[in-house]
């Protein structure tokens, strides 16, 4: 499991990449949680390209658009991680 920590202005959040799979209709998928450092009880889970949250506590409504913005804004990056065609260390 890949994963990086990002510093918010609030808090510091680790991004992890949990599972990369292919179905037949829908070509590649990919999930993601994100998670606050040190509150593993705060989370969301998303699944991409769809962007979906199927599963968050924690997070506000807010937060939980924010988060999309940033997968949205970063999925290529994401995306090579979750392909193994980038490492992440450390902070991003």
């Amino acid at each position: 499991m890949e994963y990086c920590k990002i510093h918010t202005e609030d808090s510091l959040l680790i991004v992890a990449i949990m599972n990369i799979w292919e179905t037949e209709d829908r070509g590649v998928n990919l999930e993601v949680r994100i998670e606050k450092d040190g509150d593993m009880d705060t989370y969301a889970e998303f699944t991409l390209p769809a962007y979906h949250c199927h599963h968050a506590y924690g997070f506000s409504e807010t937060e939980l658009m924010k988060l999309e913005r940033f997968l949205r804004d970063n999925a290529v990056t994401i995306w090579r991680m979750g392909k193994g065609e980038i490492v992440a260390e450390g902070v991003a």
